[in-house]
C-alpha cells in the first residue's frame, strides 16, 4: 500500500488486522476503496461551482452529498489525517475557525437566534473543515488531477456563459439574471465573477509547470469575458489581480516588463477597437465608472457604503459578543447584510470571530511560503499565494463565504502548496518524523513536514 509521509492518502490495511491475513484480501479493498474514493473526489470538485444542484429546504448541494461519501470511506478506510495542511499551518487552521464558530455560536445563544448560529457554524465547519479533510492530504498527483478538473468546469461555465447569452438569449433564468448579468452554476453574478477570478491562477499555474499544455492559456480570455459577461465590477478587479500577483511573483523583471506592457497594449485595443464587441452590460456596469471615475455608477456601489458605515457604527458595541448570526439584516435600517465578511463576522460575531477566520486563511500562507523558497515549489506557490490574497480581498464586498465554491478552490491550492513542499523537502539531517494523528490511535504513519520544511526525501515529480 501507498504511503505518503503519514499525510497518506491510502491506508495500510485497517487497523487490528494481522500480518496473517491474506495480502490480496487487503489489496483488493485498497484498490477498490481508492479508486472509488478518489472518483468521488473528482467529482466534488467537479460540481463545487454548481450551486444550483441543491435542495430548497437547505443549503446542501450535490457536491456537499459527494463529499460526506468520501468521508465516509475515508473513515472506513482509516485514511484520514487531521494534520493535511501540516503541524503548524493546520494547527492555526483549526484554532482559527474554533474562533470564528464558537464566536458566532456563543453571540447567537446571548444575543441572537442560537438555532441560526448553529446552522451558520455548521455551514462553515463543512466548508472549511470537512472539506479540509477531503480534499487535503491527498498525494501531489491526485491534487493535480483535481486541479485540472475544477479550471476544466469553470472553463465550461464560461463557455456555457456565451452561449446562453449571445446566442439562446436567455434573461431571468438560473444561469442569468433578469437584467442579462451572468450568473453561471454559481447562480450569483457576483460570485460567479469571484470564481472564475480564483480559478485564474490555477489554470495559468497548471500552464507555467507544464501540467497541461500551454495552449490552454487560450482559456485566460473565454475567463476574461465571461468575467464580463457576469458585469461586476469586483470581479473584474479580482480577475485582473490574480493574473497580476501571479504573474509579478513567478516572472522575472526581463519578462514582466514586457507582459505588463503587452498586456496593457491588448487591453487599449480591446477598449477602442474592440468596444463593441464587449458585452453590453459590461460597458454599462462597469467600463463607465471606470472611464468617467464615478463609482456611483458601478453598481450598488453608493448602498453598499451605507451599509458599511452602519457596520463601522455598530462595531464599538460588539467587540466581545455580537449580534448573534443573522441579525444584523434584521436590525439594519435597509434589512440587508453588510457587504463585507469582516464587518459582519465583527459584528454579529465579536472581534475574536473575525479574527479567526483571517487567522484561518492566513495560515494557508505558511505551506504557500516555504514551498516558494524551493525552486520546486516557486509557482504552484505563486498560485496559492495569489489564490489567498484576492480571496482575503474580495471578502471586503461580501457577506458570507461558507458555499462550497467559495472554499473548495482555497483549500485545493493550499493543500497543492503542501503537497509540493512535500515532494521539495531534504532528508531531516537524521532528525526523527512526528508521528502523526491520524484516525485511530494504533497504527500511526510518520507525518510529512512542518511548515520549515523537516519531513521525508522527495517524492517523484508525476
Amino acid at each position: 500500500m501507498l504511503q505518503s509521509n503519514g499525510n497518506s492518502i491510502w491506508p495500510a490495511p485497517p487497523y487490528g488486522r494481522t500480518g496473517r491475513e491474506s495480502g490480496a484480501h487487503r489489496s483488493l479493498w485498497g484498490s477498490m476503496g481508492e479508486k472509488a474514493e478518489f472518483a468521488l473526489a473528482m467529482l466534488a470538485v467537479a460540481t463545487s461551482p454548481m450551486n444550483f444542484l441543491r435542495t430548497n429546504q437547505l443549503y446542501f448541494t450535490l457536491s456537499d452529498a459527494v463529499i460526506c461519501v468520501c468521508l465516509v470511506l475515508l473513515i472506513r478506510r482509516r485514511a484520514i489525517t487531521f494534520q493535511p495542511l501540516g503541524k503548524t499551518a493546520t494547527f492555526y487552521w483549526m484554532l482559527g475557525l474554533s474562533l470564528m464558530l464558537g464566536g458566532l455560536v456563543l453571540s447567537s445563544i446571548m444575543h441572537g437566534d442560537p438555532l441560526r448560529g448553529v446552522v451558520y457554524a455548521v455551514q462553515y465547519f463543512f466548508a472549511y473543515f470537512v472539506l479540509l479533510l477531503v480534499i487535503a492530504g491527498r498525494s501531489e498527483q491526485q491534487l493535480l488531477i483535481l486541479a485540472k478538473i475544477y479550471v476544466l468546469v469553470v472553463a465550461i461555465m464560461c463557455l456555457h456563459g456565451a452561449y446562453v447569452i449571445n446566442i439562446d438569449g436567455q434573461r431571468d433564468t438560473p444561469f442569468v439574471s433578469g437584467n442579462g448579468r451572468l450568473t453561471g452554476f454559481v447562480e450569483r453574478e457576483n460570485e460567479c465573477a469571484a470564481v472564475i477570478a480564483l480559478a485564474t491562477p490555477i489554470l495559468l499555474y497548471l500552464c507555467a509547470d507544464r501540467r497541461i499544455p500551454r495552449l490552454a492559456l487560450l482559456a485566460l480570455p473565454l475567463f476574461a469575458y465571461g468575467v464580463m459577461l457576469t458585469g461586476s465590477n469586483t470581479g473584474l478587479g479580482a480577475f485582473a489581480l490574480s493574473a497580476a500577483i501571479f504573474s509579478a511573483l513567478t516572472l522575472r523583471w526581463k519578462r514582466l516588463l514586457p507582459t505588463a506592457t503587452a498586456t496593457i497594449v491588448v487591453i487599449a485595443a480591446a477598449l477602442s477597437s474592440g468596444r463593441d464587441y464587449l458585452p453590453a452590460l459590461f460597458q454599462q456596469r462597469v467600463l463607465g465608472a471606470l472611464e468617467s471615475g464615478d463609482l456611483a455608477q458601478a453598481g450598488t456601489f453608493d448602498h453598499r457604503v451605507d451599509l458599511i458605515r452602519e457596520a463601522i457604527g455598530r462595531a464599538d458595541s460588539t467587540v466581545l459578543f455580537g449580534l448573534g448570526a443573522d441579525q444584523f439584516a434584521l436590525t439594519s435600517a435597509v434589512a440587508q447584510p453588510v457587504h463585507n465578511l469582516y464587518l459582519l463576522l465583527w459584528t454579529e460575531g465579536g472581534l475574536a470571530c473575525m479574527i479567526g477566520f483571517v487567522l484561518m486563511i492566513a495560515a494557508g500562507y505558511g505551506p504557500a511560503i516555504s514551498a516558494y523558497r524551493r525552486p520546486q515549489g516557486k509557482v504552484v506557490a505563486a498560485c496559492a499565494i495569489s489564490i489567498i490574497t484576492i480571496f482575503l480581498l474580495s471578502l471586503n464586498a461580501f457577506p458570507s463565504v461558507y458555499g462550497r465554491f467559495w472554499s473548495m478552490p482555497v483549500v485545493l491550492v493550499i493543500a497543492l502548496a503542501y503537497a509540493s513542499l512535500l515532494r521539495s523537502a531534504p532528508a531531516t539531517h537524521g532528525a526523527l518524523l512526528r508521528p502523526g494523528p491520524h484516525w485511530a490511535g494504533a497504527g500511526r504513519r510518520p507525518m510529512g513536514p512542518d511548515l520549515h520544511g523537516s519531513g521525508p526525501a522527495a517524492r517523484s515529480r508525476p
